[in-house]
């Protein structure tokens, strides 16, 4: 593999997780080191490292002298994660609302209108790294990197649920939704009501 500008880790981690957001494992597919390491050809070091790195974030789990399998996820754990980010995203906004000034919120824009010009050619991964990216930019104004990795887990968790739900159900890598709250959002925090960009925000986790 290429190294570049990532570690192997990074890249075999990259590598798996996309997979597994585009369908191409079946979810009952057992993951070991040696058939990863033929795979990749590389040594048993970065696959471990990718592989313990992968169950962290309950992207997989390990079958002890079996393998790892990927973590089913139930309509239970993407309702958990909805409420659990309605709770962590509209109470930092409300308790930092005056953080927000007009070239952070040109800085968002630009991210949005990103995102739209994309429409209509976005796979899943695309689709949802600018979702994710959004939000993440959002909530790393507020300057609290412990929340911020809670907030990129469970959004991991909530991404890989959804692109497997869409692939079932429209059997389609592309995706023609584009964020419909995102510039809502934005336009609310100008006006500077704190209301309706908290009920917005809510309403565009919620319908993820």
């Amino acid at each position: 593999m290429n190294t570049n500008n990532t570690s192997l880790k990074d890249q075999i981690y990259t590598s798996i997780y996309n997979d597994i957001l585009l369908g191409v494992y079946p979810p009952d597919h057992v993951f070991n080191e040696k058939g990863l390491m033929e795979k990749f050809n590389v040594s048993r070091a970065p696959i471990r490292e990718a592989l313990v790195e992968l169950c962290g974030e309950r992207i997989l789990y390990s079958i002890p002298y079996y393998g790892y399998k990927i973590t089913p996820l139930t309509e239970e754990d993407v309702a958990n994660t909805k409420s659990y980010r309605c709770i962590l995203e509209c109470g930092f906004m409300a308790e930092n609302w005056s953080i927000f000034t007009a070239e952070t919120l040109d800085e968002l824009e630009n991210i949005h209108q990103a995102s739209l010009r994309e429409k209509g050619k976005t796979d899943a991964i695309t689709h949802w790294n600018d979702n994710i990216r959004f939000h993440l930019a959002f909530f790393e104004l507020y300057g609290n990197q412990y929340a911020y990795q809670l907030l990129r887990s469970a959004m991991s968790l909530q991404t890989r649920a959804y692109a497997q739900t869409r692939w079932a159900e429209y059997h389609s890598r592309v995706f023609h939704e584009i964020p419909a709250f995102h510039g809502s959002i934005l336009n609310a925090i100008r006006q500077g009501d704190r209301n309706l960009a908290t009920s917005l925000l809510k309403a565009d986790i919620i319908s993820i």
